[in-house]
């Protein structure tokens, strides 16, 4: 959780460390509330209203098939939703009425992150026609890219974007940032070379489909309408699926409070970004640490001038400035909480007990902590099944993984050998029923 004043932070530097500038050490070693103001996504549509959408109303018996970490890794993608039965060779959804849930993470590292979007947009279409259902989750990597944290991305997944007008989007675009840097010249920004060295620069800063990518990733764009439809924790029977984890000293009512609370989080910064952007405060096209140092310029420029001419902008400068003590970038938060698969148990399991049981809840299932020897691994009395297992090969060394969960039987999936059975939590039916309770999610009795 983050103690030191957003503000404090991001003026000495550090606003944009904490769990982003942690990201790469964490991953590579496998290691590892000011909570702003949250409020509804769509006008009246509650927390319990969006929970609805995902319950489910067959009394039969339901499969549910959950898949890690996929970082651009389309071809690993594909193969373990074949080996599992929920897609054919045709990339057709075969899976009848099961229920797939991805746990966040499509993006980044990889180069085939588009393909992998477009894939499971497909198949959530496939699904919903044939009685099945797709779920995909926020990860901390699709949070960071909305937000304009991009370090990431890689120039072959821009090239994914671009088009043969490629060329013309960008230079239509550097003479607009050009009017930007213009209407900046009285405010004490560090110069920006605008000579051809300088134009040099900002083109190998923004490579072919950089542009097209931020806008497809833009609360208007293709993917980004659709990433920002996704809820990052859900109940599907008597499991929780979440991308990092649930801290079990975290505090929060129920699980959908918590969900909509993220979702909040994530639409607000929409709107400050856009807000400042419309405001000039900042381009739209900034990467989230450009924006930040903008806004610590500004702020400079407008104590120095001893004169606030639009309060709301500051009010939102400020809060951008912020974003470091959000849920949805907290190492508390679910989307980047890593304790469940690296802390102590005996720290962790009363605590776990009574969240699992005050949620009425039996088990877990999270990824983002690639697992040791790339398996998934089973913790906590067989209540928490952590299943990234490193599917980018090229990056992690692993494989891809699937946990089937059917009729009380956890079973692990790989593509090769025979599937893994795994040990099932305690208290489990082996036909359980899905009957919705109080906007708690799915509930099954």
């Amino acid at each position: 959780m983050f103690s030191r004043s957003p503000t404090v932070a991001a003026l000495s530097g550090n606003a944009i460390q904490g769990n982003f500038g942690a990201e790469a050490k964490q991953r590579k070693n496998f290691m590892t509330m000011r909570t702003s103001q949250w409020f509804s996504l769509r006008g009246a549509c509650s927390g319990a209203a969006l929970w609805l959408l995902l319950v489910i109303t067959s009394h039969a018996q339901v499969r549910v098939v959950a898949i890690g970490d996929v970082h651009g890794a389309c071809p690993e993608f594909s193969a373990i939703l074949q080996r599992t039965g929920l897609m054919d060779a045709n990339r057709q959804w075969a899976g009848a009425s099961a229920i797939l849930v991805q746990t966040g993470d499509i993006l980044d590292r990889g180069p085939r992150s588009r393909e992998c979007l477009d894939l499971l947009m497909q198949l959530e279409r496939q699904a919903e026609r044939r009685h099945g259902k797709v779920v995909p989750l926020l990860g901390n990597h699709e949070v960071m890219n909305i937000m304009g944290d991009l370090r990431y991305v890689s120039d072959a997944e821009y090239r994914s974007f671009a088009t043969d007008q490629s060329g013309k989007t960008r230079e239509r675009i550097y003479q607009d940032y050009l009017k930007f840097l213009a209407a900046h010249r009285d405010h004490p920004h560090p110069a920006v070379p605008i000579d051809e060295a300088g134009r040099r620069k900002w083109v190998a800063e923004h490579p072919p489909g950089f542009f097209e990518y931020r806008d497809a990733i833009g609360p208007d764009g293709k993917y980004g309408r659709w990433l920002r439809k996704h809820h990052a924790i859900v109940q599907v029977a008597d499991g929780l699926f979440v991308h990092g984890g649930l801290n079990p000293k975290l505090e929060f009512r129920s699980i959908a409070e918590l969900d909509d609370r993220m979702r909040g989080e994530l639409n607000e910064f929409d709107s400050i970004w856009q807000s400042l952007s419309g405001k000039q405060v900042i381009w739209r096209y900034m990467r989230l640490e450009e924006a930040v140092r903008q806004v610590i310029e500004e702020l400079s420029w407008i104590k120095a001038r001893g004169q606030i001419d639009d309060p709301e902008a500051v009010q939102q400068m400020q809060s951008l400035l912020g974003f470091e003590s959000w849920m949805i970038v907290s190492s508390q938060g679910p989307l980047w909480y890593r304790g469940l698969g690296l802390d102590p148990e005996e720290s962790l399991a009363a605590d776990l007990s009574a969240l699992l049981a005050r949620l009425k809840v039996r088990y877990l299932v999270a990824g983002h902590t690639p697992q040791p020897k790339f398996s998934i691994t089973v913790h906590f009395d067989n209540r928490v099944f952590l299943i990234d297992t490193g599917m980018l090969k090229e990056f992690f060394g692993g494989r891809p993984s699937a946990l089937e969960i059917r009729n009380g039987r956890f079973t692990a999936f790989y593509l090769d050998g025979e599937p893994q059975l795994l040990a099932a939590p305690e208290g489990g039916d082996t036909a359980p029923r899905a009957t919705p309770k109080s906007g708690d999610g799915v509930n099954w009795r």
